[in-house]
Formats: C-alpha cells, structure tokens, sequence
C-alpha cells in the first residue's frame, strides 16, 4: 500500500510531464528550445519582399532626384542663353549707335569738302562685314533724294505738283505698274475728299472694304504706307520700294545720287539714263547747270523744277550680327544748312 501511494505522489508531482498530460503532446527536445518556429520559406519571403520595398524606395528616389537635376540643369541652360541673348542684343545696339555715330561724323565732315554730294565720296562707300568681338558688322548710307519724294506729290500750299505727278507716273510705267495709282497716291495724301481723275480713290472707296479703314489725308510717314492704297499690293510695292521715299518736306532730287529709273522719270530714256547715271556715279556735277549740258538732257528737255547735287536727307542702314542675335538697324539722318546733322527717326529689327 505504501508504495502505491507513493507512485500516485509521483505523478501528482509531474503534472503536465506526465504521459498523461495533453493527449497526443510530446515535449520539445532540448535543441528546439528558444528557437523560431515560423515555417523557414515563409521568412525568406518576408526578407525578399523588405529588400523589394527598398529597392523600389530607392529607385523612385533617384528618380526624382534625376529628374530634378535635369530640370534645374535645362533651366539653367534657358536663363543662360536667355541671359546671353539679352547680353547680345544689347552689344548690337551699342554697335549700331556707334555706326550711327561714324555716319553723322562722316556727313558733317562732307558738308565742309565740297558742295555737291555724290556717289565718288566717302560717306557713299558701302562697309562690307567687317569682325567686331563676338560677330561682325556691317552698312551703309543711302541718299534719300536719289529717291522719287512721294510728299512732293503737294506743294507746302497743299495743293497737286504737276511735276511730280507726271514723273510718279512715268516711274509707273517703266516698272509695268497702272500709271493711274498716281492718282490714288495723290488722293491718299492730299486733304481732300474729291477723287483725282484718272484713278483716284478717296474715303468712300476704302470705307467700303474689308475691314474698312480711311485715307491718310495727310504727308506719308513712311513709304510703307503705300501697301494701303488702292491698287497697290505686295508685289507693286516691292517693285516701287527702291525708288521711292517719304520725306517730311518736300525735296528736290539730287541727279548725281539718283539711279537710271529715277533719271528716267525726268523723261529721258532708260537706256539714255542708264549711260547718264553711270557717268555721274564717277564725275558727279558740281551745279544744276552742268548737268543740263548733257546731251542726254537737252534732247528730253528736262526741266529743272524739283532737282539738286546736293542733299540733306539720309538714310543709315546698319546689320550686326552677335552670337545667335542678327539686328538691322535703321536710322533716318537730316542734315540741316549748317552741316548739323540730327537723327530723326530710329528703328530696328531682331531675328
């Protein structure tokens, strides 16, 4: 009996350890003890997907991080060249004032050599391209009363020129153009509201266009203005352009600056002016009567109303070119009775 007591004892003391305690358990060999027992691919998978996670943080990171860079690297390339257009563009006007410059000095040096003003002289000489730092420069001065003055077509009275009018109209012709636009030219600028015959137009004729607008009826700013008048279009003005200007008086046409077209308005023959030209180029005439002494002008019979060898107004034509900025530069010049010579108007294109 004892002994059977002491054997329940026992297992009353095991407990749990027993073979009885928990059906189907068995305990842990000492090895396993204190160790993880997630399944070991289940682990694997985990540390994978943590690296991935990373990886993936990391890349979008130096993601933006490139993108970043590459934007402030294109902005900063922009604002350079920006910067270095505007630094270009200013080293280009600069050039073209002193351009300017030179030309004033060279027309009021002129106006004490002698007192004629021709083709032979110094200020007439074109300047090629020549380098500057950075680019090259190039110009010339251009006689605006080698030119037909389309403000001449008034008088200071307001009233028609006829001489003027007759020689717009034979400029006409010899560039196979309607000699009737004289008229609307001449409608275009006079006070009036009563269409010159043949030809006119006046407020009523534009009113009705497309969009309408009116005639100027007053002296032309510039000879653009010729692509508003009736009849006129693009092609008729770049035929008229290098034979016309418009002054703000009335001017004579200096003959020894004046191209064979504009000799011809006087009514002598192209081929005849073509000669003439040629000869006044190289031995301008110093006095209106020496040049009616050519045969060339006694046979038309050209009067003198309305012609010089001398002039006053100029035109100043400038090119500069400085890094990727081209800038044409133009300069309307006058020069007065005292030699002084004054910039009337300025104006500029860039490309």
């Amino acid at each position: 009996m004892a002994a059977t007591g002491h054997a329940r004892a026992d297992r009353t003391r095991r407990g749990q350890s027993g073979p009885a305690a928990g059906r189907g358990a068995r305990p842990l060999h000492p090895r396993w003890r204190g160790r993880d027992r997630t399944p070991r691919g289940g682990a694997a998978m985990m540390r994978d997907r943590q690296r991935g996670v990373a990886l993936i943080t990391a890349l979008v990171v130096v993601s933006i991080a490139t993108i970043a860079a590459t934007w402030l690297l294109v902005s900063l390339q922009q604002d350079i060249r920006r910067t270095g257009s505007v630094l270009h563009r200013e080293q280009a006007w600069q050039y073209a004032l002193g351009a300017e410059e030179w030309a004033r000095h060279r027309l009021a040096l002129d106006a004490k050599d002698n007192r004629y003003d021709g083709l032979d002289e110094d200020w007439a000489v074109e300047l090629p391209p020549l380098p500057v730092e950075g680019g090259s420069i190039s110009g010339r001065l251009v006689d605006l009363q080698g030119r037909l003055n389309l403000n001449a077509l008034l008088t200071p009275e307001g009233r028609h020129d006829p001489v003027t009018l007759a020689r717009l109209r034979r400029l006409l012709q010899q560039l196979e153009l309607n000699p009737d636009l004289a008229s609307a030219i001449t409608d275009w600028i006079d006070a009036d509201q009563e269409p010159t015959a043949p030809g006119g137009a006046e407020d009523g004729h534009y009113a009705a266009l497309e969009p309408p607008y009116l005639a100027a009826n007053r002296p032309m700013a510039d000879p653009s203005e010729l692509r508003l008048v009736a009849g006129i279009d693009e092609a008729a003005w770049q035929r008229l352009r290098p034979f016309v200007t418009a002054l703000p008086q009335a001017t004579p046409i200096n003959v020894n600056t004046a191209p064979p077209e504009v000799l011809a308005t006087l009514g002598i023959p192209l081929p005849e002016a073509e000669r003439l030209a040629e000869t006044l180029h190289d031995a301008p005439v110093e006095r209106i009567e020496d040049f009616r002494l050519y045969p060339e002008v006694q046979e038309a019979r050209v009067s003198d109303t309305g012609l010089a060898v001398t002039s006053q107004w100029f035109l100043l034509e400038v090119r500069v070119e400085i890094g990727q900025i081209r800038l044409d530069y133009r300069a309307l010049l006058h020069r007065d009775e005292q030699g002084r010579i004054h910039t009337i108007q300025r104006s500029t294109g860039t490309a």
